[in-house]
């Protein structure tokens, strides 16, 4: 199985059986050194030699930490390979892919049925993933073997939201300019946190905002990083409501921020954003201050969709302010709040 060198990069071909594959990429980057063309040779080895091999799960485990993050966005890998660690890898440790029967894959469903999470759904999903996987190296399982189980009550946790009322409240305990147009940003527009902090002088153009990024600490390799928006459909351009932009202008006068400055950075390094738990601690402080109850971050914009809601904005609009993919999202997110509004199909009833 020989390695070709062509001017500064590398092609492996594999032949087996008859059966030849070339490849000038691995993991969706070229082959530029002789040692990912090593490691790319390994694996081509393991994947498409005869699957008479019994193959250890254990030797299979980096190469399935790397299959998530070609498939996967960043954070979304990095999220799916911590709850496999956490919770199903102990389910394929020291074993076999003939030791991987129906029964015992019977057995490992029931086991994740089990579990007190309320994200039962996440985990099904990760072992089909997990299982797929181990299908390139022999393993031979019907996916239909895992499912969450029928529950007998349907129990889902609301999340919280302030009220304009209560919003007023807790801006009114403010008194910091930039925390001033940060919570303005998250109740009126319903950003996600990731959005908020990506936010650069550059995205207040003179008659929108602009939100075309996220940024977040828990890529692969840790730190902060920007990243492209959860969907294509998160890429929105608002026209600025209330006095945010009035905000931002003289944020930009008292800061001196300069183009490419972060409007929200940080207070330990002005080139970083403001971190995550600095917002949480800041939501702590004012609404104790206020005199109400704490949200969680992302409940701003559980907040702004409840606000929107009870206003009678046509869904699809909401759909549209909040970025989501289709006006399904919304519905399903939100259902819980049409209850509140059935008095008015009462009351048609009632005037019959």
């Amino acid at each position: 199985m020989p390695i070709y060198k062509n001017g500064n990069k590398y092609i492996v071909k594999v032949s087996i059986n008859g059966r030849q594959v070339l490849r000038r990429k691995y993991l969706g980057k070229t082959i530029d050194s002789k040692e990912m063309a090593i490691q790319c040779e390994k694996d081509l080895l393991l994947r498409f030699e005869e699957h008479h091999k019994d193959y250890s799960i254990n030797e299979l485990f980096n190469l399935f930490e790397e299959y998530l993050f070609k498939r996967y966005k960043e954070t979304t890998a990095k999220r799916y390979l911590y709850s496999f660690n956490l919770v199903l890898k102990k389910y394929f440790t020291d074993r076999k892919i003939s030791d991987i029967t129906f029964s015992y894959c019977d057995y490992i469903n029931e086991c994740v049925n089990s579990l007190p999470h309320v994200s039962i759904d996440n985990y099904i999903y990760l072992l089909k993933t997990f299982v797929s996987f181990l299908s390139m190296y022999g393993l031979r399982i019907n996916l239909n073997c895992f499912y969450t189980y029928k529950k007998s009550r349907n129990i889902r946790k609301f999340p919280k939201y302030y009220t304009f009322d209560e919003f007023n409240k807790f801006y009114s305990a403010i008194e910091d300019i930039s925390d001033k147009l940060m919570f303005k940003l998250l109740y009126f527009y319903g950003l996600r946190c990731g959005e908020l902090r990506a936010l650069k002088v550059s995205d207040f153009k003179k008659d929108r905002l602009v939100i075309d990024k996220e940024l977040s600490n828990k890529g692969r390799f840790g730190g902060q990083k920007i990243f492209d928006t959860k969907t294509s459909s998160s890429i929105r351009f608002y026209p600025y409501v209330d006095d945010i932009y009035k905000l931002f202008s003289k944020l930009i006068l008292d800061r001196d921020l300069s183009k490419n400055d972060f409007v929200f950075k940080s207070y330990t390094n002005s080139s970083f954003c403001i971190g995550e738990t600095t917002i949480r601690r800041k939501v702590q402080e004012y609404s104790a201050k206020a005199g109400i109850k704490p949200i969680k971050v992302h409940e701003f914009r559980h907040s702004c969709a409840t606000y929107l809601i009870n206003k009678n904005v046509d869904p699809k609009d909401i759909a549209s302010w909040l970025g989501h993919s289709s006006v399904n999202v919304t519905l399903k997110v939100y259902a819980h709040l049409l209850p509140i509004r059935k008095d008015s199909v009462k009351e048609a009833f009632n005037k019959k």
